[in-house]
């Protein structure tokens, strides 16, 4: 099963986020907007990654083409 493909809720983003990042914790808004993103990358085009962060999608963001051990916010 791919990660990439199991879609997390903006609640479940900010808990993931708040557990590796707990000085640098974000509102449940935050990731409820994120998850309505329809924005594009602006270096390929493609959809953005929304749990990126980087407004890039998921390749410019990380540099691999294999998203299967990184989660998407539904």
């Amino acid at each position: 099963m791919t990660k990439f493909l199991a879609l997390i809720t903006p609640e479940q983003a900010k808990e993931f986020h708040d557990q590796y990042n707990p000085k640098n914790m974000l509102p449940l808004s935050y990731w409820q907007k994120r998850a309505k993103l329809k924005a594009r990358c602006f270096v390929c085009g493609q959809p953005v990654w929304k749990w990126g962060q980087t407004d890039m999608c998921f390749t410019c963001t990380t540099g691999e083409a294999d998203a299967s051990d990184d989660y998407e916010l539904a």
